[in-house]
């Protein structure tokens, strides 16, 4: 009945296996990944899109600074134009005001200068010529005037092409500026879409950690449940053997048997690394998924290169390399107990050799992110147990 038992035991651990490798599949975590790789391909995208976007503001600025400047010398020549405009006004003014009174004292003194004439004709020459010096002056007051209204009309039509001109530069001033506030907003409109992608991508990328962390730990499990169910296998096969009315005794190897039972020294092993233990058996929360796993055995930090020793005599059963536990030695002590021992770097001893306890088996390995450690485990008929109730704890530091 016991028999019928571990088969039962077995088929259903060989269907939980194929459940628990298919609970996540990797198809989702490559779709995952292609995502996140798209969404980090766009946030690229996006910063080139800026770094365009701010080169064209600092150009457009530049252009509107230089035509600030042009409209600033713009109004200086407006100015001065204006300044020359007036000067011209108020010589005008002067001149016209001059001949008014030039030709108010011509007149008068034309009535006059007539009636002396009729009594004193000795004085007609010299009154001729200084009507002749007074109409020279006035010709002359007449065409500077004229000048300086000529001069004043340039100088308006000048004063006229700058303001056009001042008003053009406005006006393409006011454009550039428009210009420059669509790609103010066209760059917040940028901004605010790679904001967006940050946080989708950061969203996806924590999903994706989680997924591939649940799979890790799903394959992990599902490792685990294939040893165990190996391990029961082999349990059916020594029971078989029992049943043959061999005790267990007679079928422990030779080495082994010469060595009391682990029962007897329960408490006193010696662990295989002295260190710190900074996890321990039993379950815990899984800092990223959130969810509760169950650890096996204890993990014990120790430098890279530190001896790793067997902390009780036996035969090394199994010698293999597991992903992110490094080399894995299993060493059966007899009487159905069984050390698992993972993190070695590399190994000193061969697959069949017998160890004794205490005696060096390999170097505790490196590791490609957190502490060099050395995982151990101890099994009963396939079922773990608590480490820590049968090593030597005063050999061994622990977390505050």
């Amino acid at each position: 009945m016991r028999n019928s038992f571990l088969w039962g035991l077995a088929a259903l651990l060989a269907l939980l296996v194929g459940q628990v490798t298919a609970v996540v599949p990797p198809e989702k975590i490559k779709e995952k990944s292609a995502i996140l790789e798209e969404l980090s391909v766009k946030e690229k995208k996006i910063l080139k899109e800026l770094e365009e976007l701010s080169q064209k503001i600092n150009k457009k600025q530049k252009e509107i600074d230089l035509l600030g400047d042009q409209i600033a010398e713009r109004d200086l020549i407006i100015f001065n134009l204006s300044q020359k405009i007036k000067e011209r006004e108020a010589k005008i003014k002067e001149l016209e005001k001059l001949f008014r009174e030039r030709l108010k004292v011509l007149a008068t003194m034309g009535k006059v200068g007539w009636l002396n004439l009729l009594f004193a004709p000795s004085d007609i020459s010299s009154f001729l010529r200084k009507q002749e010096y007074i109409n020279l002056v006035l010709l002359h007051d007449k065409e500077l005037a004229s000048q300086l209204k000529e001069e004043k009309a340039k100088l308006e039509r000048e004063k006229k092409i700058v303001l056009t001109e001042k008003a053009r530069l406005e006006e393409l001033r006011q454009r550039f500026q428009e210009e420059k506030q669509v790609l103010e907003r066209l760059k917040q409109e940028k901004k605010a879409l790679l904001e967006e992608v940050r946080r989708n991508k950061r969203l996806y990328a924590e999903t994706l950690k989680m997924l591939k962390a649940a799979y890790a730990a799903i394959a992990q499990m599902a490792e685990e449940l294939q040893k165990t169910r190996q391990e029961l296998e082999s349990t059916k096969t020594q029971i078989e053997e029992i049943k043959k009315e061999k005790s267990p005794e007679e079928s422990l190897i030779p080495e082994i048997k010469k060595s009391p039972s682990l029962l007897e020294v329960k408490g006193l092993l010696p662990p295989p690394v002295p260190g710190t233990v900074i996890k321990t058996y039993g379950t815990e929360i899984d800092p990223i998924t959130g969810e509760k796993k169950f650890n096996k055995g204890i993990t014990i930090a120790a430098p890279a290169g530190t001896p790793v020793k067997t902390p009780y005599a036996g035969k090394i059963l199994k010698i293999s390399y597991i992903q992110g536990q490094g080399i894995v030695i299993f060493i059966d002590h007899g009487y159905y107990f069984l050390s698992v021992i993972g993190g070695l770097g590399n190994v000193s001893k061969s697959l069949g050799d017998m160890v004794s306890t205490g005696e060096v088996i390999g170097e505790v390995g490196e590791v490609p992110f957190g502490k060099p450690h050395v995982y151990y485990e101890l099994r009963y008929k396939g079922k773990p147990l608590n480490p820590l109730d049968w090593l030597d704890i005063n050999q061994l530091k622990f977390r505050p």
